[in-house]
């Protein structure tokens, strides 16, 4: 039996405590879920992949990870092991009845402070893919950690199947949290901290809500506190936090439009759809000219930090201004640099970030400006370590205390991308949502063909093409 009180005892990373907040005020407890699973197109043994899935705990720290609540606040300590009872196995007749199981699971609360940080099953899809459910608290795992913690089951899979020496070992999270301690009181975070304050100076004015609902839930929130130049609505909700998820791919030609873009203009498919986002929300709401959106940083830059599960990911605000005698290309240009300069200060506590919004702009912590939370998944990278055919998706949380969060992906071995959009019901319909998709490849579609047009011109032929639009 495991002494708690002999654990060394580890406050939580700024990572941790973001997730914890929005965990800490929803009245759902599901919001802070990672629900994702992963399948490959061979045959598995299932009594073999448990084993695997044994070791794997031993050597992926961040599955060993115990919360407690102290008067310090909740801490987190690492266990020497960890019981697995024993995985389930489903086997699926239909995309729809995975989907749906899966999507059910996803909802349900992890009970993180006794002890159930993730949910694991084992399944065999429609198609005949074998694989691993995983759905784990986002207190110890971002979305790049569950495919770190995927690829290197996998791994051990196969070592343990051709009695073969283990997998080079993971890098420790535990030992990473000295790191993380170490920046919070050192001179890097105090130059960051002052890099933020000028990139707030740079943009001149009071950052903008350009919700994807069009400008109606400003406007009203405007005439109920009599402020006509409210520009950051009240967009936290733990309460009216039902959500509902909309899952949807693009077509190849689309998807190749984009990818040869990148190719050729050296940005990536994270910024160029976040730009078409952008001009789907500006266009809806007065053309406006200032448009944020909230972009998960993954955090992870050394060969170590990517070889190590935990939770490191933290929200970046991209604010960038789209004037409609700039370009498309400008505009996708100005959003790559931002950010390339972004990004090498993303240590930045994301409390921090909220800390100074409200001291520059008389913010209230509940209200905000981006329009959503939003991440490209590098699961195409994920699909290279394999020689088979691999499947990889998201579930459904059925709540959400912010407007919209949208995780993209390139399908590996497809020329699609798949789109994820998590969206609050009290504000967001499913006809918003379908019109944001298809403004936006529209947008791409336009810009990537006449990369010269500008953002004027670029909106006068969408509503061309749809009048009401």
């Amino acid at each position: 039996m495991i002494d708690p009180n002999r654990l060394t005892r580890y406050a939580l990373i700024p990572s941790q405590q973001t997730m914890y907040y929005m965990l800490k005020y929803s009245r759902h407890k599901q919001v802070m879920n990672v629900p994702t699973s992963f399948a490959v197109a061979r045959k598995l043994n299932f009594d073999l992949l448990e084993q695997a899935l044994k070791k794997e705990i031993e050597r992926n720290d961040c599955m060993r990870i115990q919360l407690t609540r102290t008067v310090k606040g909740v801490m987190q300590s690492f266990l020497p092991q960890r019981a697995l009872p024993p995985v389930e196995v489903l086997h699926f007749d239909s995309e729809a009845q995975q989907e749906a199981v899966f999507d059910a699971d996803a909802c349900r609360p992890l009970d993180i402070f006794r002890g159930e940080m993730f949910r694991i099953r084992f399944f065999t899809d429609p198609s005949g893919k074998c694989g691993v459910y995983l759905n784990a608290s986002h207190l110890i795992m971002d979305a790049v950690a569950t495919s770190v913690f995927y690829r290197d089951l996998m791994a051990v899979y196969d070592a343990l199947e051709q009695g073969a020496a283990m997998p080079p070992p993971l890098a420790s999270f535990e030992a990473h949290l000295q790191k993380e301690y170490a920046y919070l009181q050192s001179e890097q975070y105090r130059k960051d901290i002052g890099f933020l304050k000028e990139s707030h100076r740079a943009a001149d004015g009071i950052p903008f809500y350009a919700g994807v609902h069009g400008p109606e839930m400003l406007d009203r929130q405007r005439r109920f506190f009599r402020k006509p130049d409210l520009a950051a609505p009240i967009v936290f909700d733990p309460i009216r936090d039902k959500a509902k998820t909309y899952r949807t791919v693009s077509d190849a030609q689309t998807t190749r439009l984009i990818l040869d873009y990148c190719a050729a203009r050296g940005t990536s498919p994270e910024i160029l759809l976040q730009t078409g986002f952008k001009l789907h929300a500006a266009r809806i709401n007065g053309r406006a000219v200032d448009t944020t959106i909230m972009a998960l940083c993954e955090r992870r830059v050394t060969r170590s930090e990517k070889n190590m599960g935990g939770c490191l990911t933290q929200p970046i605000h991209m604010r960038t201004k789209m004037p409609q005698n700039a370009t498309f290309a400008e505009v996708v240009r100005d959003a790559t640099e931002l950010r390339m300069s972004l990004y090498r200060h993303s240590n930045i506590p994301y409390f921090d970030v909220l800390d100074l919004e409200r001291s520059l702009y008389n913010f209230r912590r509940i209200q905000g400006h981006p329009m959503m939370m939003y991440t490209w998944l590098p699961i195409d990278r994920l699909g290279d370590a394999f020689a088979e055919e691999i499947e990889f998706r998201g579930y459904a949380l059925d709540r959400y205390i912010m407007p919209l969060y949208t995780f993209t992906y390139k399908i590996p071995d497809r020329e699609n991308i798949r789109f994820h959009y998590l969206y609050r019901t009290s504000i967001i319909t499913t006809a918003q949502i379908k019109a944001l998709h298809e403004g936006c490849l529209q947008a791409l579609r336009i810009g990537i063909a006449h990369p010269d047009i500008t953002i004027g011109a670029l909106y006068d032929e969408i509503e061309r093409q749809v009048p009401h639009g």
